[in-house]
């Protein structure tokens, strides 16, 4: 198994790939649907209670499917663990995530847990918050998961795992109804609830890119391409939802 050393390193590094520091929040989504080279296909979708997210590998192509039924933090966090695999584990055709982030996984399972907690917020990065007139209580955990934007669960396994916090103080954090003590503290709700229902069945990255190409190039009929679109649940592109929208260009 890889040291946690090692992992962070790699997240260093792909960072660095993407052009990204070591200390900023990154918008995930937005980075990985651009990577054309890696030709990944981002698919939301309501999966079952205990299933985090999957991979799987088809040629040159890798689909990743995050749960649309888990908050904005996790599926963050998810496409950061299903990352690894796809960048990795080149001998990863088809991997299922459970929810659970314990010691009692895969040892594949806990490395991309733990490069994903690095790859959102790398090992300096979280440290920068350490400082010895403050404790690691309630009002600086939820400070530091809502800059970088980490899910409450991802937070609380990664300062048990860096011994910051303990596994009794985790326990009693994981109790509480974070959304509603993140408002007391003047932060937004966003990072705690689930995807915008519009959002729940969605399809983004190479899948639309290669159908839009074929129909540019004559390749397939308008009707195929119309099915293509609706298989990957955008309507959306089908009918000019977004023609009727509300669009600001400022």
């Amino acid at each position: 198994m890889r040291t946690n050393q090692e992992l962070n390193s790699l997240a260093l590094k792909t960072r660095k790939e993407w052009g990204e520091d070591a200390y900023s929040p990154i918008d995930i989504f937005a980075i990985v649907n651009r990577l054309k080279e890696r030709k990944i296909t981002l698919v939301s979708f309501p999966l079952s209670s205990n299933i985090s997210g999957m991979c799987t590998k088809e040629n040159e192509d890798n689909i990743i499917v995050i749960n649309s039924t888990t908050s904005y933090g996790r599926q963050r966090f998810t496409l950061a663990h299903e990352l690894y695999h796809v960048l990795f584990e080149e001998n990863k055709l088809r991997v299922i995530c459970d929810m659970n982030m314990s010691e009692n996984k895969s040892e594949s399972e806990r490395e991309a847990d733990i490069f994903a907690g690095y790859l959102i917020m790398p090992y300096d990065a979280l440290f920068q918050f350490e400082d010895d007139r403050y404790k690691w209580d309630l009002d600086r955990i939820i400070e530091v998961e809502q800059f970088f934007q980490i899910s409450h669960q991802a937070m609380l396994y990664r300062l048990t795992t860096e011994r910051l916090i303990s596994a009794g103080d985790a326990e009693k954090y994981k109790s509480i109804k974070i959304s509603a003590e993140a408002a007391k503290r003047g932060y937004g709700k966003e990072l705690y609830f689930k995807s915008n229902p519009d959002n729940r069945y969605f399809t983004t990255g190479e899948y639309i890119r290669k159908v839009e190409a074929l129909s540019e190039k004559g390749l397939i009929s308008a009707g195929k391409q119309e099915e293509l679109l609706m298989d990957a649940f955008r309507a959306d592109i089908v009918y000019n939802y977004y023609e009727g929208e509300d669009v600001l260009n400022d």
